[in-house]
C-alpha cells in the first residue's frame, strides 16, 4: 500500500476530473447523435450493422447482443488452496 498524499505531492492530479463534455463518453454520445444517412442517427446505423452481422452468423456480434440484452452470464471461481480451506474452517469454527 502506498503512502498517503502530502502537501505538494507530485502524484496529485491538479487538473481534477475532466469537465463535462470533455470526457470521451460525452464526445462519442455527441457524435453518435449526428445524422448518418437517410435521416438515421449514427447510433441507429451501428445497431443495425451489429444485428446484420449477428444474423449472418458473426459469433462476436451475437455474443455482444446477448450480453447487452440479457447481461453477461455469472462466473464462478473455484478455490483449491489448502491453506485457505484450513483458515476458512478456523473462521467458521470461531477459532476452535
Amino acid at each position: 500500500m502506498g503512502k498517503p498524499f502530502e502537501k505538494n505531492d507530485p502524484r496529485i492530479n491538479r487538473n481534477g476530473r475532466p469537465k463535462k463534455g470533455a470526457a470521451l463518453t460525452d464526445i462519442l454520445n455527441y457524435k453518435l447523435d449526428l445524422v448518418h444517412k437517410a435521416g438515421k442517427m449514427k447510433r441507429e446505423a451501428i445497431a443495425e450493422k451489429i444485428i446484420e452481422l449477428a444474423i449472418s452468423g458473426d459469433i462476436a456480434a451475437l455474443k455482444y447482443i446477448f450480453d447487452r440484452i440479457d447481461g453477461k452470464p455469472k462466473e464462478s471461481i473455484e478455490l483449491t488452496n489448502g491453506a485457505i480451506d484450513v483458515r476458512l474452517r478456523e473462521i467458521m469454527n470461531n477459532g476452535k
